[in-house]
């Protein structure tokens, strides 16, 4: 799943601290269903390979009220090389100077739009598309502009196969008088235009503005499209595949209450299985958490009329605030990544992994905790959870979390896969 977190973009020296859990190490799990696998799993949509040499990127956007980059640190053996970071500029990637940008880190969109076999980029609420070629996506290449109807865009649009046809459609929510699930179906010209554009009436409340996320819950190969983040509703999973303009369930399904939503295969079983997060805490920090502990809901592709509720963390620590799945061990199975934050706006969190490949899968019991400090003007600031991927190509899922203008690899162990600032040009820490 791609999408980032709040988090301040003040360059500080950094101080690191790590908080770990015992760990038994990256052996397959006793009795587990999985198998060994040669790379770690991924889920729609795949990981960001801009230039096409099968090492995963980290593509990020970086925005303020007056200024707008896209950063991207191509991959490598060893991880993102914060040496080769390109920065993207609003003008080298055409977003119009009308366009309003949020002082928060985004992921942007990377897919194969045109079917050149290129990975293409599609960053902002201007659904601005940079074409990718042999070397991925350049400043000053070729640029489209997906035509979205009407206003009320505040992120890229995301990328899946939602009618199944076999080509890559793009979904975004617009936020309204009467709010919508528009769907671009694919493939897209090399202006941006898509092959059809429908709009989906969208149940969420008034003023609300989702996330969404795609990925596979019913294993058909069409993909689905859950939206969450609303603090009035629930998160919703439109199914796709589904005979409709829009490849999407007339009706979507109401899942059960959280902040946000994640797929992945946590049993091993070859199907997948969706997982909840709700931490209890407020969105900004207003309300005060009540006295309990964060939940994990999943429900397993082997039994959909059941859900599973897992309690974490202490009372009042916010077990649930970000999921992400990835194979942490190399098993085969998914394991969960879950953020545990007490307070949302004051950075603080720490990263908890629960082990999958169990009979009956996810277990409760953190496997590993992992914790990323800088220090800020009021305090430490946490790494939080920004995308969890096979960075450095061994066949194990990292996580890689943002703070403070800091960026972490880490597999969760002593050491760091690689740390580096976000601010290209900074001196790397030691």
């Amino acid at each position: 799943m791609w999408r980032a977190v709040p988090a301040s973009l003040v360059v500080v020296a950094v101080v690191a601290y790590l908080v770990l859990l015992p760990s038994d190490g990256t052996r397959s799990v006793p009795n587990s269903p999985c198998r060994p696998s040669s790379a770690a799993r991924e889920d729609t949509p795949a990981a960001p390979d801009l230039d096409g040499d099968g090492s995963v990127d980290l593509v990020h956007e970086m925005s303020d009220t007056e200024n707008f980059d896209v950063v991207v640190v191509p991959g490598s053996g060893h991880g993102p090389d914060h040496d080769r970071t390109t920065v993207l500029t609003r003008d080298d990637l055409g977003v119009p100077d009308d366009i309003q940008t949020g002082d928060e880190p985004w992921q942007p969109t990377v897919a194969d739009l045109d079917e050149d076999g290129h990975a293409d980029l599609v960053v902002s609420g201007a659904a601005q598309i940079l074409w990718g070629g042999p070397k991925g996506p350049r400043a000053g290449g070729p640029h489209g502009r997906v035509p979205l109807p009407g206003s009320g865009y505040s992120t890229a649009p995301i990328a899946g196969d939602f009618d199944g046809d076999g080509h890559t459609d793009l979904a975004v929510f617009r936020f309204s008088n009467e709010n919508q699930v528009v769907v671009l179906k694919g493939p897209f010209k090399r202006s941006g235009a898509p092959a059809r554009t429908v709009e989906v009436p969208s149940p969420v409340q008034e003023g609300a503005s989702p996330v969404l996320v795609a990925g596979d819950a019913n294993d058909d190969h069409a993909t689905d499209l859950a939206l969450y983040g609303s603090p009035w509703d629930p998160p919703l999973l439109f199914t796709g595949g589904a005979r409709t303009a829009g490849g999407l369930s007339k009706e979507p399904e109401r899942l059960p209450e959280g902040e946000n939503v994640v797929f992945g295969d946590f049993d091993g079983d070859g199907r997948r299985d969706v997982a909840v997060g709700r931490s209890y805490v407020d969105s900004y920090d207003e309300v005060d958490t009540p006295h309990r502990r964060g939940q994990v809901s999943v429900r397993y592709g082997k039994d959909r009329g059941k859900w599973v509720t897992m309690d974490g963390g202490d009372y009042k620590e916010g077990f649930g605030t970000g999921l992400a799945a990835g194979d942490f061990n190399g098993d085969g199975c998914d394991d969960l990544a879950v953020q545990l934050t007490k307070k949302k706006e004051t950075g603080d969190a720490r990263i908890e992994v629960l082990r999958g490949g169990s009979e009956h899968g996810l277990g409760s019991k953190p496997w590993r905790a992992t914790k990323r400090s800088v220090p800020g003007d009021d305090g430490p600031v946490d790494g939080t959870l920004f995308a969890v991927h096979d960075w450095d190509g061994d066949g194990r899922a990292e996580l890689a979390l943002f703070g403070r203008d800091r960026w972490w690899i880490t597999d969760g162990t002593a050491r760091d896969e690689s740390s580096f600032p976000a601010t290209p040009g900074k001196a790397q820490s030691p």
